[in-house]
């Protein structure tokens, strides 16, 4: 990023079009720049984060009164919270994991705990329970980044063992990427 002045914001309200319309259009209009930005669809809601920079120092709350018209009149909750510039995340070996079985609670906990202990770093996740109500089936994704001089070779082995713990199936697989 190599930028001064930085900002994440977070955003939650209900779906409908218009809403990256018109928290862009605060942005432009006081000389903000998108830095990077995700977003995603909760349950009927949308979820974004925008990390946003400004040429000149600005408070928190200085950036958070820009917002408040869109929280009386659209309905969008805006969080805002500055920012120091932060290393690049390491470079290392990518993985996606995939993980399936019957809902139940710990799932992701037990997954993200080892991945944790193992200096692994989770840099994606995505879940969502699918199915009919009588046997609904948990799915989820992650995308990982191993330190790059992994030393543990039976970590998947290691992952395989916690997901039949669970009673979920596991997939995982190496992925090539690519900076957007």
């Amino acid at each position: 990023m190599g930028k001064a002045n930085l900002f994440s914001l977070m955003l939650v309200a209900g779906d409908r079009p218009g809403i990256v319309a018109d928290v862009t259009k605060v942005l432009l209009e006081n000389n903000f720049n998108i830095e990077d930005s995700s977003s995603t669809l909760l349950q009927g809601f949308f979820a974004a984060i925008f990390i946003v920079s400004h040429e000149k120092p600005m408070t928190e709350c200085e950036v958070k009164e820009l917002f408040e018209g869109l929280l009386e009149k659209k309905g969008v909750s805006v969080k805002v919270q500055s920012m120091t510039e932060t290393e690049e995340a390491p470079a290392g070996e990518h993985y996606i994991i995939s993980v399936y079985g019957s809902d139940k609670p710990g799932i992701v906990h037990k997954v993200a705990s080892f991945l944790s202990a193992e200096g692994i770093n989770i840099i994606d996740l995505q879940t969502k329970v699918a199915g009919k109500e009588k046997s609904p089936i948990y799915i989820m994704v992650m995308e990982v980044v191993l330190p790059e001089y992994f030393p543990d070779k039976t970590w998947t082995d290691k992952l395989k063992q916690i997901s039949a713990e669970l009673g979920t199936d596991i997939h995982l697989r190496q992925i090539e990427t690519y900076e957007l």
